[in-house]
């Protein structure tokens, strides 16, 4: 009979277990780095000029990036301090950092950092219509191109 803690250590440590670990895991990885060239840009920026601080930007683009909520919720400017893992640190900064930026008349385009177990950058971009700014892309979570189907034997 085995111990509770041999049992744990069969399973766990098993050579099959182990590739199923492995395989995972680079299912996982590939699926992430997918991700990355899954952002279709939408910006034509001619006649721009680099963002060099949050300050740049108008008022309501701050407000659609969360700027001044404070915490873990705003937002650092480039270089400033945040929070690049999941624990939330006393006094909480942010969790996102603004990295690069481009500003033209009619579109914006920053690179925002985000902190946590799944720390990456994304892609922001915000156009300017008859309505006030809006952001185009970088919504929601970015999700990896279809794999094409897969072939008949």
């Amino acid at each position: 009979m085995l111990a509770a803690g041999d049992m744990v250590r069969s399973i766990f440590y098993h050579p099959v277990s182990m590739n199923f670990y492995r395989h995972a895991l680079c299912f996982v990885l590939l699926i992430c780095c997918g991700q990355s060239g899954a952002v279709e840009l939408k910006c034509q920026i001619a006649g721009s000029s680099k963002v060099a601080s949050l300050d740049q930007l108008p008022a309501s683009v701050q407000a659609l990036l969360g700027r001044s909520k404070g915490g873990y919720l705003d937002i650092a400017d480039i270089g400033g301090e945040f929070n690049p893992g999941c624990i939330v640190v006393d006094p909480p900064v942010p969790q996102r950092r603004l990295v690069r930026g481009t500003i033209g008349q009619q579109c914006i385009q920053l690179v925002v950092e985000y902190g946590g177990i799944a720390h990456y950058e994304k892609t922001l971009e915000f156009q300017l219509d008859e309505h006030g700014w809006r952001q185009v892309t970088g919504l929601g979570i970015p999700k990896a191109p279809m794999a094409p189907p897969a072939k008949a034997h």
